[in-house]
């Protein structure tokens, strides 16, 4: 720890004591109404000097603290310390043992956290290996399956609208322990469901216990990793995702070997729980992010998100898109396998597995081409738009049955899902600092709901056609489910070029 204007208290044990010891150094202490990061204030008449203090039960960094120009209070063995906290940050910043704080951490913090977005990722892609169980045993039309497969989305993306607020008052550790409970009970509740209006239950609390399975990281890692980090940490905190889609093909075949899905779906209930207590006991006491933001703040400042000429640009192609293929990554892919295609479960968990490897490695081609864009000159814009073009094609061809290439065409409709999330870090880097969480939030709420409708919406279409006599849906129907989506696609990218002249040149070449 740093010396050299640390002030020291012997055997202070609480607010009381410091209190004392502070008046026997000339300062009268002042203890505001509202917390707000400060337990107390101390101000010295003689020198006109002013400490706001917040004491702590251990010494540590905090994220909503930096130049705030606080002190911390904390012990150390027999001994209390007193040391301004933005020094504290570039202690740790500087000194290569202190900078160990971040991977000393790695098993309590990333692991754990892992394992949950890694859950996320496989209860979201399960139903397309699970469908025809869940169809033969409670007779489900392509609606209903459709339904109780969205309704995942739906409980995810209401709850992104409390999560940051929750996420600031209680921090990621309480708060995502607390949703993959949830999580881990609507699992439960769908592997015992007998009707179909249980298992819509069961579906949605799961949607809801893994909302936060992403945005409890981020902040956690923005907390407790140095920031030079962040960008490798979450870069390998994506792939668990990917991990995870890659868990529902052929793990989730040959567990089916083993036993049916509802016994998979208790299995899966018990391991959520283990995470939960694991991000419980394993993450280390912090602070909340903390300050007055709230409910009103949020909603004050949506307008002035959607108002943006960039996010009216963006917005509406990132959202078709990543809707589109989530919602069709998460079911449709494995029937349209089956019933167009004509596959066998074997061959299905295999494009299932192409298409989760694709969603693994998208985020990561998609930063080198970004990188490689910038060094070109060109604007990340222009590389969304072609991104976007390529999507659209593949859908194309696999709406137009090209299936001797199907395993090619599905693989990168994997890898382009992600690869579409290049709009978050293009609206981030155009939007202030204060606003750029909220904006990705928003365009995430925004997704998420339409890839619930747009997953209903597919299963609609299809239900329109008569089934086959073995139970399989028409190939008609698949065309215009997924001829429906490529169109909302398309009208949205010729909004994209349109709004063009619209947009502030912001993030073009200089970003």
């Amino acid at each position: 720890m740093p010396r050299g204007h640390e002030t020291k208290f012997t055997e202070a044990t609480n607010r009381t004591l410091i209190d004392h010891k502070m008046m026997g150094l000339g300062y009268v202490p002042c203890h505001p109404a509202l917390d707000a990061g400060v337990d107390t204030v101390y101000y010295r008449e003689t020198d006109g000097d002013i400490r706001a203090v917040q004491q702590k039960s251990r010494v540590g960094i905090w994220k909503k603290y930096i130049r705030r120009n606080i002190w911390i209070a904390f012990p150390e063995g027999k001994l209390w310390y007193m040391y301004p906290h933005d020094e504290l940050v570039e202690h740790c910043e500087a000194d290569p043992g202190a900078s160990r704080m971040g991977s000393g951490l790695l098993l309590a913090v990333f692991l754990p956290l892992a394992g949950g977005y890694f859950l996320s990722f496989l209860y979201r892609s399960i139903n397309a290996m699970i469908a025809p169980y869940l169809v033969a045993d409670f007779g489900l039309s392509a609606s209903e399956l459709g339904l109780v497969t969205a309704v995942y989305f739906l409980g995810f993306g209401l709850f992104q609208l409390p999560l940051g607020v929750l996420l600031d008052r209680f921090g990621p550790a309480r708060v995502q322990s607390t949703l993959l409970a949830v999580a881990a009970a609507g699992a439960m509740l769908f592997s015992v469901g007998e009707t179909y209006g249980v298992l819509i239950l069961g579906r949605g609390l799961i949607g809801m216990g893994v909302a936060g399975a992403l945005m409890s990281s981020f902040t956690a890692f923005a907390l407790w990793f140095p920031s030079r980090h962040l960008p490798l940490v979450n870069g390998c905190f994506m792939g668990f995702g990917g991990l995870g889609a890659l868990a529902a093909a052929k793990p989730v075949e040959w567990a089916l070997g083993l036993t049916d899905w509802r016994g998979l779906f208790f299995v899966l209930s018990v391991a959520t729980v283990i995470v939960a207590i694991l991000v419980r006991l394993c993450l280390p006491r912090t602070e909340t992010a903390g300050g007055p933001f709230g409910f009103r703040d949020q909603f004050r400042d949506f307008a002035k998100i959607y108002r943006d000429p960039l996010f009216r640009r963006v917005a509406p192609l990132a959202i078709t898109s990543i809707a589109t293929g989530l919602s069709v990554q998460g079911l449709w892919v494995g029937t349209w396998l089956r019933d167009v295609a004509g596959l066998q479960p074997g061959a299905i968990a295999t494009h299932l597995s192409l298409v989760a490897i694709g969603l693994t490695v998208g985020p990561v081609l998609s930063g080198l081409a970004a990188a490689a864009a910038r060094w070109a000159g060109l604007s990340l814009l222009s590389l969304l738009g072609a991104m976007a073009t390529v999507f659209m094609v593949l859908q194309a061809l696999i709406i137009l049955e090209w299936i001797s290439i199907s395993h090619l065409l599905w693989a990168g409709f994997g890898l382009f899902i992600n690869a579409m999330a290049l709009s978050y870090a293009i609206l981030s880097q155009a939007f202030p600092r204060s606003l750029a969480g909220r904006v990705n939030t928003n365009l995430n709420m925004l997704m998420i709901g339409t890839a619930f409708a747009s997953q209903y919406l597919v299963g609609w279409v299809i239900g329109l056609w008569p089934p086959s006599p073995d139970g399989g849906y028409a190939a008609q129907g698949y065309q215009a489910g997924f001829g429906l989506l490529l169109g909302a696609q398309f009208v949205a990218f010729l909004w994209f070029l349109v709004a063009r002249r619209d947009t502030v040149a912001g993030i073009e070449p200089t970003h």
